[in-house]
């Protein structure tokens, strides 16, 4: 069995040691791969794993034994989906993922409107920092 999972920089050493003990081929390739190195890559592949890159017709259309894809992360709007229903291919994704990394964002936001850092980052920006006078 041959996996393909993309966005290589996102690491996932559990993901990809589970695979490998278990006799999965994978293959790693880097975000921004070219569509026609992914076409590629996934010509032979049973699985395919992504996070950000695209998952077109075309990649679809190029991988006949491909009989999943699984999105790491919560949104299915990199694949296409019409088309993976076309092959007859299952499209599953992670909708806990990153959750407790969402939340600290957004708590970090507001910390950050409460204490006007917005605004206080624009000015410095504007007019550098201001000292108060000695007097």
């Amino acid at each position: 069995m041959k996996a393909v999972r993309t966005d290589s920089e996102l690491e996932c050493p559990e993901i990809d040691a589970g695979l490998r003990a278990r006799g999965v081929e994978l293959v790693t390739l880097p975000d921004g791969i070219p569509e026609a190195d992914l076409v590629s890559a996934v010509a032979d592949a049973d699985l395919l794993l992504m996070c950000y890159t695209p998952v077109t017709a075309r990649v679809i259309d190029a991988a006949p034994k491909l009989k999943g894809i699984v999105k790491y992360g919560v949104g299915i709007d990199a694949i296409d989906i019409p088309a993976a229903m076309r092959s007859g291919i299952p499209v599953v994704n992670v909708p806990d993922y990153a959750e407790e990394t969402v939340a600290e964002g957004a708590f970090a936001l507001m910390i950050a409107l409460a204490k006007r850092l917005p605004a206080i980052t624009a000015a410095v920006s504007r007019d550098g920092w201001i000292w108060p006078e000695q007097r």
